[in-house]
């Protein structure tokens, strides 16, 4: 019985050193694709929001998309931000650039816009006691921008200035929003 104990120890640790060790090159489960298409969500959510909003007559009916769309907007905000988090390395200096090039095309043009336009509808807010739930969706939306632009950019390679600069715009943006519902 010992020798038998013996040879499987034997048998086991000589299959064990044949066996790829365990530092086998790591493979990234986030690609840059998968970035941008978070971030192609919350551009989605945008506009779909800038739509509601000029279509925003006062009504019940009306207003439930723009909850609607706001909760959208925040939900792919957290899967970028969960997905930029779990980014294990850095991004190349191409993979950056795509990612920064198609925020400022996209969320760097139209969040902007999608707030001049909710301004513009204040006092159809105002009349209905609205006021209080945008700017609960600005807070929120900023406070989601905050978190995953963070946590994006630390995952950047290479000159960060234009990435700075897109996600200060947008941060600008949703923070005059917060000011112009807070007045």
């Amino acid at each position: 019985m010992r020798s038998f104990t013996s040879m499987l120890v034997l048998g086991l640790a000589a299959i064990s050193t044949a066996l790829p060790s365990a530092n086998v090159e790591k493979r990234e489960l986030v690609s840059s694709e998968t970035l941008i298409s978070d971030i192609k969500g919350i551009n989605d959510g945008v506009k779909a929001l800038t739509a509601d909003l000029k279509a925003y007559d006062g009504s019940l009916a009306s207003e439930a998309p723009i909850a609607g769309d706001i909760t959208a907007i925040h939900l792919a905000n957290r899967k970028g931000y969960t997905d930029a988090n779990l980014r294990v390395t850095k991004f190349s200096k191409t993979e950056t650039k795509a990612i920064v090039d198609y925020t400022v095309q996209s969320v760097g043009v139209d969040i902007p816009n999608s707030v001049d336009v909710l301004k513009s509808k204040k006092p159809e807010f105002e009349s209905k006691g609205m006021v209080p739930i945008i700017l609960g969706g600005l807070k929120l939306l900023k406070y989601d921008h905050d978190s995953f632009s963070a946590a994006l950019l630390a995952k950047t390679t290479g000159s960060q200035a234009e990435g700075t600069a897109v996600v200060k715009k947008i941060d600008d943006a949703l923070q005059s929003g917060i000011d112009f519902y807070s007045s």
